[in-house]
């Protein structure tokens, strides 16, 4: 991305116009640049627009836009829906942000995530309880993502991080605004990691109440499942947990003590059909995820580009041999070839009935 193309998003950001509002715009004009120089007339006839929002275009269209030091070092980068580096797992929502800020780096094996969520206040059984999860999670492959609040949030990044996992932190505020602040050693060390902090706010939107219900849904579309540690009934978390239901996700709850209030949001949970989890495996066992019992680095082997393109065709799902190599366009004996060396690697599995799944 140019940096006159960054600062155009910058500017278009800047309105905190909704998720929904941003899109009908880009659909209507194609870019940032093209709805920053639409006229006034054209702007009124996209649906949803108000004459303070026309305004509001007219206003930033022109501004001085400084870029923050991190997109300027690429330290932080934009990644915008449509681009093969957008995460498609949020592509399920019904309003998915158009443009994420990403400091650090994704990958593309953060596709297979658990969110873990819970109180900012855990007892020091959901302590232990989010220490072993995560770890356990880690130590199967999994990404974790969660939302870089205290409590449980901080709990699961720190575990991911001492397990040498993968985390991902999704903020309520803008990147120049980390918040808490408390945390802001922990969110470089999850960069440093080779994880990512995320935000699809202003870079400098402060952490304002309303935001951290919108951004859970972030969180809730991007795992696999959502894991609830430990919640009182009124938790934020509970939010999570309904909007993963609602995405066709996993919902999973720790039980917990009948007297301990930070266990309700849990046991409501589960009396709604959530998952009741004891260990990894149940979580596992539940997305159908293949691991592999051998013991071997968390370091990826070097793969060509083929055998690239056909790790990331496979799923969690089995999928047939000539569905994969249509997939990515390779005769099916090439296919059959490539996949036997990934089989080899320990990242596929051979199913029966010549199907292939992913193993984390």
């Amino acid at each position: 991305m140019s940096r006159e193309e960054l600062e155009a998003w910058l500017r278009l950001l800047s309105l905190e116009f909704s998720a929904n509002k941003l899109r009908a715009l880009l659909e209507r004009f194609g870019d940032p640049d093209s709805v920053l120089s639409a006229r006034m007339e054209a702007l009124r006839e996209v649906p949803g627009m108000r004459e303070a929002d026309v305004a509001a275009i007219e206003r930033v269209a022109g501004a001085a836009m400084r870029l923050p030091t991190l997109l300027e070092t690429g330290d932080a980068q934009l990644i915008v829906m449509g681009k093969p580096d957008y995460p498609r797992l949020l592509e399920v929502l019904p309003d998915p942000p158009p443009a994420l800020f990403v400091w650090g780096e994704l990958q593309e094996r953060d596709r297979f995530a658990v969110s873990v969520v819970g109180t900012r206040r855990p007892s020091a059984y959901g302590r232990m309880v989010a220490e072993r999860f995560t770890r356990d999670l880690c130590e199967a492959g999994l990404t974790i993502v969660s939302g870089g609040a205290l409590g449980v949030d901080t709990v699961a990044h720190r575990a991911a991080l001492e397990a040498g996992g993968r985390t991902v932190a999704i903020l309520g505020s803008g990147l120049g605004s980390l918040y808490p602040a408390e945390n802001r050693t922990l969110f470089r060390s999850i960069v440093e990691s080779g994880g990512a902090v995320i935000s699809e706010y202003p870079w400098d939107a402060s952490p304002d109440a309303w935001r951290f219900p919108v951004r859970n849904r972030l969180i809730a579309a991007w795992g696999l499942g959502t894991l609830v540690v430990e919640a009182p009934e009124a938790s934020g978390a509970l939010i999570t947990a309904r909007l993963a239901a609602e995405y066709g996700r996993e919902v999973f709850a720790v039980p917990g003590s009948i007297d301990n209030p930070k266990s309700k949001g849990c046991h409501a949970l589960i009396k709604d059909g959530a998952a009741l989890v004891e260990y990894a495996e149940d979580i596992l066992n539940t997305l159908k995820i293949q691991t592999d019992p051998r013991e071997r680095t968390l370091s990826l082997p070097i793969l060509t580009e083929t055998q690239e393109k056909l790790l990331g065709a496979l799923d969690l799902e089995p999928r047939h041999v000539d569905v994969l190599a249509r997939a990515v366009g390779l005769p099916v004996h090439v296919a059959q070839a490539e996949l036997t060396i990934l089989e080899i690697q320990g990242l596929a599995r051979r199913m029966p009935g010549g199907a292939f799944v992913r193993v984390l």
